[in-house]
């Protein structure tokens, strides 16, 4: 059964053990920085998945794409660890389109987490290779149609927008790359959506020790 999480807005929790890790400790330095330039909605450990698939996954060959942008952190996040892959940013900038029934045990409504495009815009403008769309994916998946996918990451919070994005990216992701999605632990819709595509898919859905799971092409 799900339990809304009321403090979900602020997304300061799930703090990042180092274990001595350089690497850790510098990424927590960086994330600091990035939470103190904008409003970024996700875990620490969330954050460094994020980090760590986009690292993974430079050996795969693809684009990126990420739908659900908000203000620009995760897509920071992206840029940091990408190298030379193009980065496909999707984002209606106007919030949550429709609401449905199966999404309403979160707090949800049609146009929240609405940002700014031309903030975004500016806060990435000194990224290489990111190309940012705004409207509602699919209907802005033209300019990647021929594309092919190392790295999906997915936060669009609803049953709907999942199960569009994951007909569209499923198909063209390149063998040994990833889809991550937020919420799907704590929104029921991402999970009803994620579970049923991958129903009668070979690849198992991985549950993360926060809200996201991974799918990995075989």
């Amino acid at each position: 059964m799900f339990e809304p999480f009321m403090g979900y807005d602020i997304a300061q929790r799930g703090r990042l053990p180092h274990y001595g890790s350089t690497e850790r400790k510098r990424f927590s330095s960086d994330l600091k920085k990035i939470r103190s330039d904008t409003d970024l909605l996700l875990e620490d450990i969330e954050a460094y998945q994020i980090y760590m698939a986009t690292r993974i996954t430079r050996k795969i060959p693809g684009d990126i794409a990420e739908v659900g942008v908000y203000k620009g952190g995760s897509a920071k996040i992206i840029c940091s660890m990408k190298g030379d892959r193009i980065l496909h940013l999707f984002d209606t900038f106007a919030g949550l389109p429709r609401v449905d029934d199966v999404d309403a045990v979160w707090p949800f409504y049609e146009g929240k987490f609405a940002a700014s495009y031309d903030e975004v815009k500016a806060y990435l403008a000194s990224e290489k290779n990111v190309h940012l769309y705004k409207g509602l994916f699919p209907d802005t998946s033209g300019p990647v149609q021929d594309k092919t996918f190392s790295l999906v990451n997915l936060d669009v919070d609803t049953y709907e927008s999942t199960k569009k994005c994951l007909e569209f990216f499923y198909p063209r992701m390149n063998p040994g790359g990833m889809i991550v999605s937020h919420d799907y632990l704590t929104a029921p819709g991402v999970r009803k959506a994620v579970d049923e595509y991958f129903a009668d898919k070979p690849e198992p859905v991985v549950e993360t020790s926060a809200s996201q799971c991974i799918v990995i092409k075989l």
